[in-house]
C-alpha cells in the first residue's frame, strides 16, 4: 500500500512539474511589473534625440536598430507633391491572387473621387523559391507597384517588413497626409478612412489608430506567440494596434520611424510599434471601424467599415468592395 502511495505521489509531482513547465508558470510569477518598472532598451528618454534628427541635426546618441537590408526595387508613385492617403500593403511572396484583388479594389488609382490615393506592395525574398521570384519579377514589370527587400520573408520577420516600409516612406514619400498599413487579406475602404481622418471630432496630427489591444504576453511553451522573460520580462504589453490594418498621420509616421532607430528590435511588429509609441509618447487610439476579426457582411453593416480581417479570397474582396464603393 505504501509503495502505491509513493507511486501516486510521484506521478502527481511529475504532472504538476509538467504543467508548471508547459504553461510557463514561473514566467508569469517572476515577470516584472509593467506599470512600475517598464524600461525597454534603449533605457533613455528618446524624444529629445528624435527631435534632434527631425530638426535636421545629428543625433547625440548612436542608433541601435538600423536594419542592414536593401530595397531591390523602387517606385515613382510619390513624385507628386500632394497625396491624401498612401496605402502600404504588406504581402507574402506567393500571394498573387490577393495582390490582383487589391489592384481591382482599394489599391486602384482614383478610387476615391477628389482624393489622391496611392498604393504599393511590400515583400521580402526567399532564395529557395526561384519560380515564385520569376513570377514576381514579371508582376513588377507589368505593374511597377512592388517594393521588394532582401530579407527572408517569414512570419517572424514581419517587424523587419513593417519598419523597412516605414523607412521607405520616410525617405521616398514624406509628404502624404496619412499612411494606411494593411495585410493583403483585409477588406479596406479608403473612402471611409479618409472620412475618419478628415473629421473634425479629433485632432489627427498625431494619429496612430486601429484596433487596440491591452493584453499580456503568452508564456505557454507550445504557443506560436510565446515570449520568454529574457526577451520581454514585463507582465503586460503596452497598448498596441493590431498589425492587420492601422493608420498613422504624417507626423506620427516620422516620429515612429526615427524613434525605432533607438528602440531594440522585437519580432512581433504590432507589439514593437506599441513599444516604440510608448517610448516616443505617441498616443494609440482605438477606432471601432477597424475590425480585428472578420465582420459578417451585410450591405448596410459595412457602410462605415474601414478595415475587416478575413478576406484572403480575392473574389470575395472584389464582390464586397464593389458593392460598397461603386
Amino acid at each position: 500500500m505504501r509503495k502505491r502511495q509513493v507511486y501516486q505521489y510521484c506521478v502527481c509531482v511529475c504532472i504538476l512539474l509538467y504543467i508548471y513547465h508547459f504553461f510557463g508558470v514561473s514566467d508569469y510569477l517572476f515577470s516584472k511589473s509593467f506599470d512600475d518598472d517598464f524600461d525597454y532598451p534603449l533605457n533613455i528618454d528618446i524624444q529629445p534625440v528624435v527631435n534632434e534628427i527631425l530638426a535636421g541635426g545629428k543625433p547625440s546618441v548612436t542608433p541601435i536598430n538600423v536594419y542592414p537590408y536593401r530595397y531591390l526595387t523602387n517606385s515613382g508613385k510619390c513624385k507628386i507633391s500632394q497625396i491624401d492617403l498612401f496605402i502600404v500593403v504588406k504581402s507574402a511572396m506567393d500571394h498573387f491572387k490577393q495582390r490582383s484583388a487589391v489592384r481591382e479594389t482599394y489599391g486602384k488609382e482614383n478610387s476615391v473621387p477628389g482624393k489622391v490615393v496611392k498604393a504599393l506592395f511590400f515583400l521580402g525574398i526567399d532564395s529557395s523559391k526561384p519560380d515564385i521570384q520569376n513570377k514576381i519579377s514579371e508582376e513588377m514589370a507589368n505593374y511597377q507597384d512592388i517594393i521588394q527587400m532582401d530579407f527572408h520573408d517569414t512570419y517572424y520577420n514581419n517587424t523587419i517588413k513593417t519598419m523597412m516600409s516605414f523607412r521607405w516612406l520616410y525617405e521616398h514619400c514624406p509628404t502624404a497626409d496619412f499612411y494606411l498599413f494593411t495585410d493583403d487579406d483585409m477588406y479596406i475602404s479608403a473612402r471611409n478612412l479618409l472620412e475618419y481622418v478628415k473629421s473634425d471630432t479629433k485632432d489627427k496630427k498625431d494619429l496612430f489608430a486601429g484596433y487596440v489591444f491591452e493584453s499580456i504576453p503568452q508564456r505557454f511553451r507550445s504557443s506560436k506567440w510565446r515570449v520568454s522573460l529574457k526577451e520581454y520580462p514585463w507582465n503586460k504589453w503596452p497598448k498596441y494596434v493590431t498589425a492587420g490594418a492601422f493608420v498613422v498621420s504624417n507626423k506620427s509616421l516620422k516620429d515612429l520611424y526615427v524613434a525605432s532607430l533607438f528602440v531594440q528590435h522585437f519580432r512581433f511588429d504590432d507589439i514593437y510599434l506599441g513599444i516604440v509609441a510608448k517610448k516616443m509618447g505617441v498616443d494609440v487610439s482605438h477606432c471601432a471601424q477597424f475590425y480585428f476579426y472578420k465582420k459578417k457582411y451585410t450591405k448596410d453593416g459595412y457602410k462605415r467599415v474601414i478595415a475587416s480581417h478575413g478576406y484572403d479570397d480575392g473574389k470575395e474582396l472584389i464582390k464586397v468592395w464593389k458593392e460598397q464603393n461603386l
